[in-house]
């Protein structure tokens, strides 16, 4: 551990988690789904553009 993280108060800390839970909740995990989402459509599409549509 450094000096700097060793000086840092619990409070200072808890601020800092805080803030990181609040960018991965609002900000990485609905970029994160959206991306998935909009990929895996994508990937049906061309499948239907190239190969057709799957008789059922």
């Amino acid at each position: 551990m450094t000096a700097k993280e060793l000086s840092e108060t619990p409070k200072k800390v808890k601020l800092n988690e805080l803030k990181a839970l609040g960018f991965i909740i609002f900000l990485l995990f609905p970029i994160v789904t959206a991306t998935s989402i909009s990929a895996y459509g994508f990937v049906i599409w061309m499948i239907q553009a190239f190969g057709g549509v799957v008789a059922h």
